[in-house]
């Protein structure tokens, strides 16, 4: 086992950054903390370039300050896998997001792998190296860490150098050398990165199963309790777990004392938001819309039959070019483009010369939105992925 000491001082941030061997590059990973807060709790970064590999404490005062200049410097490429959790980190750290970056995991999808290949299966593939997995339930927020889980640590980047040469070399290979550019500067765009209490509704499970008034009704309860987690920096579950949401919403009551009686709403929540939640519910109009819930639903079956369609052409083509479908258009985006946008990532770049012209050429006979006709149930809709 190699040696890994813990840097926790911002001079010691110095001496790291003005002994790195020379490069263009820096390969990066996090670890973090979530399960007590909304916002990840940044505990340590791993930093690799050339042979030299380092543990950095962002829980010591100064070593996140010391390593912002260096990790915000756009002229250098910072090496990620799986990057956005960790470009999460930095964000709630700066407040900016470092680029330009190469996903490897973005980058082993465009070459042939799984598109969600995780860091550990990426490694054994290419590399031929098994890493260790005895650490990964590991509490980064504890001190002090043993020379075992900054081993373990440490191995998150120094493998990620040789994976991020031999991806480089294998789209390059491939030809496909700028097809990971258009995915990497979507990871970040700092909206990506914002809290957006509007739209919290779609992260409740099961929120599409609801009727229309009662959809109506879960947007500003979950606006609501997206608001509150944040202000109080708590798991949204810790605040009203999605099935209280649910019920809320369907139950539509308009006083403390019928909120505080909904099944399933616990005790102390009803005690400390029932008020909150009553006038809320009252505030809203009767006839409020339900939110656009997407392409997903009220389907024709010619709109359905053309989606089919073209996911048919989404796996040929993928199948030719020996990658994942998923990984040339999500299911849904095809969805939208029956209904007539034309805004998707499909149609562009490498994407549109693949298999974006051959959608098209499919779509060449529909209106924008479609041929209308009647909905089919919704049992008969072209299924989410």
């Amino acid at each position: 086992m190699t040696a890994i000491d813990l840097i926790d001082t911002p001079a010691g941030v110095a001496r790291l950054l003005a002994d790195l061997p020379d490069g263009d590059y820096l390969a990066i990973d996090t670890e973090f903390v979530r399960e007590k807060t909304y916002f990840p709790r940044p505990c340590l970064l791993q930093l690799a370039r050339g042979g030299a590999v380092a543990c950095l404490d962002l829980l010591a005062d100064g070593v996140a300050d010391a390593l912002r200049a260096p990790l915000l410097d756009r002229g250098v490429l910072k090496v990620l896998h799986s990057a956005r959790q960790d470009l999460e980190v930095f964000h709630r750290l700066w407040g900016e997001i470092p680029a330009p970056v190469f996903d490897t995991q973005i980058a082993g999808a465009l070459t042939g792998l799984p598109e969600q290949c995780g860091y550990g299966q990426a490694v054994e593939r290419l590399l031929g190296v098994t890493l260790a997995k005895g650490h990964a339930r590991t509490d980064w927020s504890r001190r002090p860490l043993s020379a075992e889980q900054l081993s373990y640590a440490a191995d998150d980047v120094r493998f990620l150098v040789p994976l991020y040469e031999a991806l480089r070399d294998r789209l390059a290979e491939q030809g496909r050398a700028d097809w990971p550019a258009e995915d990497f500067a979507a990871l970040v765009r700092p909206e990506l990165y914002e809290p957006a209490p509007d739209t919290a509704w779609r992260r409740v499970k099961y929120a599409r199963q609801l009727d229309d008034p009662a959809l109506a009704r879960l947007v500003p309860l979950a606006a609501w309790r997206e608001r509150v987690a944040i202000a109080r920096d708590r798991p949204r579950r810790w605040i009203l777990a999605d099935d209280a949401l649910l019920t809320l919403a369907r139950a539509n009551p308009t006083s403390r004392e019928a909120v505080e009686s909904i099944p399933g709403l616990p005790p102390a929540a009803g005690r400390r938001y029932a008020g909150e939640l009553a006038r809320l519910l009252t505030a809203l109009p009767p006839d409020s819309p339900p939110p656009d819930t997407g392409p997903d639903t009220r389907m024709t079956k010619e709109e359905t039959r053309l989606a089919k369609q073209l996911g048919r052409v989404i796996d040929e083509c993928a199948e030719a070019a020996g990658i994942a479908p998923s990984a040339l258009s999500p299911r849904a985006d095809l969805r939208r483009l029956v209904r007539g946008e034309r805004e998707v990532p499909v149609l562009d770049g490498w994407r549109r010369a693949l298999v974006g012209e051959r959608l098209l050429e499919c779509l060449g006979g529909a209106g924008p939105a479609g041929p209308a006709q009647e909905p089919v149930a919704k049992g008969d809709s072209v299924s989410s992925s």
